[in-house]
């Protein structure tokens, strides 16, 4: 009985002494916020924040397209063998980075086997036609024994008419009948005989003049090797490799020279498929180098490709580029082979709004209206790059908006979070800003 009094009692100390806390805990907070100094209100508006912003105007812009491309020579050749044979001379300008004219020796190949080819056919040529002569004779011959022989049968013929005459008045017996047809057949049988020695010669004729052509071509064959043995440049130009050394044995097919002609350039540029409707022939084309190169050349676009690569989704546009020179003090050498990069200008420039691409954030844009800042969503259409120095701005980034914009509006330049709808600014005319600035850097250099 008693321990169950001392736990009860236990019991209620405990929850005396934790309301007891409690109350002091709650007494003391009270006397903090009671003795706790009081912010002052400063019932006067402070300064609105400066921010810079820029005048929406429309501007005629005209669609940039840029794409990849490798240089190419138009005029280039992989000169071939065109024949097998052994490399007899490789002539000392006959070097990497040479200058070549057209027709200049680049390789002389071993002709002595086509040269005797040809001296082969020429006396079969040769005795083809003594035997064309002498048939001239034989053919000559027996034509005029058919034609003696076709006269004997006109005569061996009116001699059976005659006797048969002179038979049916009873003036000859059948015997003198029977002998002169007897001569007719005769006559008849060597007429036959003749025309056929006047066939047989014809055709031999045909035939030898046959002959006579397949080694003509034999010949012609065999001078062409002989020419082809010379191995010259095609077209101006330079030297870019050679592949055969002295004595080397060639089969015909086997380059032996390139040749390029680096006057001429051409870029198949890869662009987007989207890009086909603002392209035309001869739209200025900027070539840029890759790299840590800041070479820039002018090209055209002077050819579309009919059709779009469905994997990667875009076109060729090939452009030409035209140097006078392998390389110069004023232009940069445009190389075959060289990695670049094409923007593509459009010819046709319409009105547009643009905007810095810094000033769009979150598919959204800041406008400054009446010292308020308020916020609209833009719908973009595409980016450009370049300079565009009525809005006095460095910028080179742009983006070309799908949305309208009023004429004068003010776009605030650089959106930060901190700029909210509603929250009160003092406007600067992003020209006034950069004139200050200048006038600054200028003042500290002359102090300087």
């Amino acid at each position: 009985m008693s321990e169950h009094v001392n736990t009860s009692l236990k019991l209620v100390t405990r929850i005396i002494l934790g309301c007891a806390a409690l109350a002091l805990s709650a007494s003391v907070l009270s006397w903090l916020v009671m003795t706790a100094p009081q912010a002052e209100v400063n019932l006067d508006a402070g300064p609105a924040r400066s921010v810079i912003v820029l005048s929406a105007i429309q501007t005629d812009v005209r669609r940039r397209f840029d794409g990849y491309g490798v240089a190419e020579a138009v005029d280039h050749a992989d000169v071939p063998a065109r024949v097998t044979s052994t490399v007899a001379e490789l002539p000392r300008l006959t070097r990497p980075g040479a200058a070549v004219t057209v027709g200049q020796l680049l390789v002389k190949l071993d002709d002595h086997d086509f040269r005797e080819e040809q001296i082969i056919a020429e006396q079969s040529i040769a005795d083809i036609e003594a035997q064309l002569a002498l048939l001239s004779v034989d053919q000559e011959a027996a034509e005029q024994r058919r034609d003696i022989s076709r006269e004997e049968v006109e005569l061996a013929q009116k001699d059976v008419e005659r006797i048969q005459e002179m038979q049916r008045q009873d003036a000859a017996p059948q015997r003198e009948v029977d002998l002169a047809r007897q001569q007719f057949l005769v006559r008849q049988t060597s007429l036959v005989s003749a025309k056929q020695s006047v066939s047989q010669l014809k055709s031999r004729r045909s035939q030898l003049i046959a002959n006579q052509r397949s080694q003509e071509a034999s010949r012609r064959l065999a001078q062409q090797r002989v020419e082809r043995c010379r191995i010259v440049s095609p077209h101006a130009g330079y030297i870019e490799a050679v592949d055969v050394t002295e004595g080397e044995s060639l089969t015909a097919g086997m380059r032996v020279v390139r040749v390029i002609d680096p006057t001429l350039i051409e870029v198949p540029l890869r662009l987007p498929s989207s890009a086909r409707p603002g392209l035309q022939v001869g739209d200025v084309v900027q070539l840029h180098a890759t790299g840590a190169s800041s070479a820039t050349w002018e090209g055209r676009l002077v050819r579309l490709s009919p059709e779009d690569d469905p994997q990667t989704r875009t076109l060729a546009a090939y452009v030409e580029y035209t140097q006078s020179h392998r390389s110069g003090a004023d232009t940069e050498y445009l190389a075959p082979g060289q990695f670049v990069r094409g923007e593509v200008r459009g010819a046709v420039s319409r009105e547009h709004w643009i905007v810095p691409r810094r000033s769009i954030k979150d598919d959204r844009i800041l406008l400054v209206k009446s010292g308020v800042i308020f916020s609209r969503p833009v719908d973009v259409d595409y980016a450009i790059s370049g300079d565009f120095p009525q809005f006095g701005l460095p910028d080179r980034d742009w983006l070309v908006l799908r949305s309208s914009l009023a004429e004068g509006e003010l776009v605030v330049l650089d959106p930060t979070r901190s700029l909210i709808d509603g929250l009160p600014v003092a406007p600067i005319e992003a020209a006034d800003a950069m004139a200050a600035l200048n006038r600054s850097i200028h003042g500290e250099e002359s102090t300087q």
